[in-house]
């Protein structure tokens, strides 16, 4: 469920078919829209669950809330480590 709620853009059809949300990826990610800074563990969970059902889109998400949003001594090298496995994947 959270993967969804993640990945799910919240922006209108409209904003969608302009193309806004190619230019910015956290488009309509409520998440990002308050600046959370989440815990490790929803990124660990959201990966795994990308690694199930694999998206390119929702890959680069992730990917680009994690720079956008978390300092990087904050970011483990476990959850690097993720991160390239499945985008080798």
């Amino acid at each position: 469920m959270l993967y969804k709620i993640f990945c799910s853009p919240t922006v209108t059809k409209e904003a969608r078919a302009a193309g806004d949300d190619k230019v910015n990826l956290l488009l309509g990610n409520i998440f990002a829209e308050r600046g959370m800074s989440l815990p490790m563990d929803i990124y660990r969970s959201l990966l795994q669950t990308l690694a199930v059902r694999p998206k390119k889109k929702h890959f680069k998400k992730i990917v680009a809330y994690i720079r956008e949003h978390e300092p990087i001594e904050r970011v483990s090298p476990q959850l690097l480590d993720q991160l390239v496995n499945i985008g080798i994947n």
